[in-house]
């Protein structure tokens, strides 16, 4: 019978924080690819939108990275400490849906904290250019509406990864 290895969270939260989706590579390789995909989707996504793209994000969202490995290390453990686990359990865990699935959540998680990281920095541009009213709006209505555009977007985005990988109500 297959089986699921137990992960140190720790470690997989500091291989995430230090290398992003690669870090995912502790975990199994199916998580390796979907993290590095998601994270090229971002990158493109982001690209075609012509949004800005502050360069210290690059830093923040490894954060992220980090959190997501920490708690998929989690439910690695859960998975191989549970005596009645099947092996349809342990096939669907190592599979490419499942981990796209997960990646998913990783993406619209980043994205989020992109809109308000990005308005922040707009906010913080505006103020020390003296455009106090610009900046006041951006805080109550802009920061909302980053995050609504940008999930928008992003929610189209999973639903086309949803379809890709026949990713259906059994995980939701």
């Amino acid at each position: 019978m297959k089986t699921i290895n137990k992960k140190n969270p720790l470690v997989a939260g500091t291989l995430s924080l230090f290398l992003g989706p690669l870090g995912y590579v502790y975990l199994g390789f199916n998580f390796l690819v979907a993290g590095v995909s998601i994270a090229l989707i971002i990158g493109i996504v982001l690209s075609l939108l012509n949004f800005p793209y502050p360069g210290f994000f690059n830093y923040l969202q490894l954060l992220v990275w980090a959190y997501f490995g920490y708690k998929f290390a989690h439910i690695s453990n859960v998975f191989s400490g549970d005596e009645n686990v099947t092996e349809t359990d342990v096939k669907e865990y190592k599979s490419m849906s499942f981990a796209f699935y997960l990646m998913i959540h990783v993406m619209m998680s980043i994205v989020r904290f992109y809109a308000i990281v990005v308005a922040l920095f707009f906010i913080a541009i505006f103020f020390s250019q003296g455009k106090i009213l610009l900046a006041l709006l951006t805080l109550f209505f802009g920061i909302g509406l980053a995050q609504w555009f940008i999930e928008m977007i992003f929610g189209i985005v999973s639903v086309g990864i949803m379809k890709v990988f026949k990713i259906d109500k059994k995980y939701l």
